[in-house]
């Protein structure tokens, strides 16, 4: 969260004087258009609007396409990073005038204070001494500039070569952005809501794994975090950190619909059942929240599992999904006839050990990847949470054979 003192002056201003003018404008007079003149007006509007959204769109797709071309040629990057790459361009000029020896020798002279200052003094740029270096260039003879600068002028090309075709970091690019841009608008809704008194939260969560930008909150003040603790009883920080695992671990890309929250307990029923997505090779013997892991270590391989694409979410498709819900349904019935099997009190009691046995069988069958959604890498063995039934309130008690309702209601004969 933002330090609430830098923004104390904006406060301070805001409530001891009263907004005022502080430019004279003229009235601008108003053309007044009739009915007719202010609907041909809106239709041409959105006429023009909707033809460059258009043009828009398939320019896009055009960009799409070559990016698509070079994850063909270069397929160590994804689509993704090459369709940045390709808008990632530079906002200095693209036509540069010709190096000349003014050049290398202003380059040369500032280099050559940089290297005189230690190592803690800040570096001085061409800009503050160029007056000064000007009138030592402009006191040179024509072949003593020549000579000054020999051997300078390839150093120059050199660098702006360097400059001109180095290859950009893109995270580190959207990093700068994004940090660039929130400090902006932090300062701007901090001025916002010492002049207005709204109050404002803001989360910002990165969407891909390979960017470096860690979740953001910035609250105006006290009672929009208060807020957070009375409606979601967590804190915004939080918050953020579930919003971020949410939207970088790809459960939405795969279901292709919007889902609401994610399911770590009942993974079955609350997501395979009604979404067909699965999770294929997740690195840990035991499937959980990332919260709930106990262990630093399993935290970075789950994230590095997810991060490389070695575990990822999977739509099912329709024939796999009527496979799974069929056997899941098999599974279901298959305990639905032992607990109906140990209901009938007239069967021949059975062997504790075997039915224990079984028991378990159907247990780690109910945990499988095959009904629980979850499969582990290599074919290992995940265990998946399933929420406990209640536990009956005469378990362990002797229970007689069942009445009929017939005879629980005839009348005790009196001998």
């Amino acid at each position: 969260m933002p330090d609430v003192a830098r923004h104390q002056r904006y406060i301070k201003v805001t409530k001891s004087s009263s907004r005022t003018l502080w430019r004279h404008r003229i009235k601008r007079k108003a053309r007044l258009r009739t009915e007719a003149e202010k609907k041909a007006l809106a239709e041409k509007r959105n006429t023009q609007k909707c033809a460059y959204k258009d043009a828009l769109a398939d320019c896009q797709d055009m960009v799409m396409q070559e990016a698509i071309k070079l994850h063909e040629q270069f397929p160590h990057r994804t689509v993704e990073y090459h369709f940045e790459a390709i808008l990632q361009r530079t906002h200095t000029k693209q036509k540069s005038r010709k190096a000349t020896r003014w050049n290398a020798f202003l380059r040369s002279e500032v280099k050559a204070m940089n290297a005189a200052r230690a190592p803690d003094e800040s570096r001085v740029k061409a800009t503050q001494v160029g007056r000064d270096i000007a009138e030592k260039w402009n006191a040179m003879s024509q072949q003593e500039k020549i000579d000054a600068t020999e051997g300078l002028m390839e150093d120059l090309e050199d660098h702006r070569n360097n400059k001109a075709l180095a290859s950009h970091n893109i995270p580190i690019n959207a990093f700068h952005d994004i940090r660039a841009t929130l400090d902006s608008v932090t300062q701007t809704l901090a001025t916002l809501s010492a002049r207005t008194g709204c109050h404002t939260a803001l989360i910002t969560v990165r969407g891909d794994l390979d960017h470096y930008n860690r979740p953001y909150v910035y609250l105006s003040d006290d009672r929009v975090g208060d807020f957070f603790q009375l409606a979601l009883k967590e804190t915004p920080s939080n918050f953020a950190t579930r919003l971020e695992g949410y939207c970088t671990s790809g459960l939405r890309e795969a279901a292709q619909v919007p889902i609401s929250r994610m399911y770590y307990v009942n993974f079955d029923e609350n997501i395979t059942a009604p979404y067909g997505v699965v999770l294929d090779n997740w690195p840990l013997k035991k499937f959980a929240s990332p919260g709930d892991i106990g262990s630093m270590v399993e935290v970075k391989i789950v994230y590095n599992a997810f991060r490389t694409g070695a575990t990822k979410f999977r739509k099912l498709t329709a024939a796999e999904w009527e496979d799974w819900d069929e056997t899941r349904f098999n599974n279901a019935m298959g305990h639905g006839s032992e607990d109906a099997t140990n209901e009938d009190r007239n069967a021949p009691a059975a062997d504790e050990s075997s039915i224990n046995g079984a028991w378990k069988r159907r247990c780690e069958q109910a945990e499988s990847g095959a009904i629980s959604g979850i499969t582990g890498m290599g074919g290992n063995e995940v265990f998946v949470a399933k929420k406990q039934r209640k536990t009956r309130s005469d378990k362990g008690k002797k229970r007689g054979p069942k009445q009929h309702a017939n005879q629980s209601m005839e009348p005790a004969v009196s001998s």
